[in-house]
């Protein structure tokens, strides 16, 4: 996992912008080595968040926006954000995305960026799945798993479980559905490619030969 985070906040530095903000933030772990490396960040998380993902921004004086991301209003954040980033996220969403790049666009400067990082929905555990007959998303089970019941509060209304409720990736997307998003709300594709974070012989090969097999995928986008 620490892995991914410092590739992350590693890719954000490069970017050499002046305002971050991270939606959806966690822990805080990305936001705050971008910190340690002197730059300003902000970030908007759910008002339902679990307390230690608040906490950690009042720890470090990390200013954090309390708003849902879908039906908030993004004209309230008081900062000039020139980056937005999210970070594994948007495999949970269970409302179109459209809506939330359109609002990081519309909020952005010209010449701003959106960074994007989630898993593959074509990797190549999950063609490996695939080609040995297996499922590749998680087991319909008959109860909630204990661990979810908090958390699924907030997304499912309804005393019915969900089939992703306890899986809770909704959809796992390709590269090029991504460009096509990001496209689509206007932005232009500063770049887009796939990243190997947990390399072994095997998946080496492959990914050699088909770098859609990757593990994950980044693109950024530029208004």
């Amino acid at each position: 996992m620490m892995d991914r985070i410092k590739a992350t906040a590693n890719d954000l530095l490069q970017l050499n912008k002046k305002q971050y903000c991270e939606l959806g933030p966690g822990e805080g772990q990305i936001s705050l080595l971008l910190k340690e490396n002197k730059k300003d960040i902000i970030a908007v998380e759910a008002p339902w968040a679990l307390e230690k993902n608040k906490k950690w921004a009042v720890d470090n004086h990390v200013k954090l926006y309390l708003m849902e991301f879908f039906t908030g209003d993004f004209s309230q954040i008081q900062e000039d954000v020139d980056c937005f980033y999210l970070a594994h996220a948007i495999a949970h969403f269970r409302y179109n995305p459209h809506i939330l790049f359109k609002k990081i666009y519309d909020k952005l400067p010209v010449g701003g960026n959106f960074y994007l990082s989630t898993v593959n929905g074509c990797s190549f555990e999950r063609v490996l799945q695939l080609f040995r007959g297996q499922h590749i998303t998680e087991r319909v089970t008959p109860f909630l798993d204990e661990g979810f019941k908090e958390v699924v509060k907030d997304f499912n209304k309804t005393e019915m479980k969900m089939i992703w409720d306890d899986w809770m990736h909704v959809k796992e997307y390709t590269k090029p559905e991504l460009e096509a998003i990001f496209k689509e709300v206007g932005f232009k594709v500063k770049y887009a490619q796939h990243r190997t974070l947990y390399p072994n012989w095997k998946k080496n090969i492959f990914v050699k030969l088909y770098p859609h097999l990757a593990d994950e995928i980044i693109i950024v986008g530029e208004k």
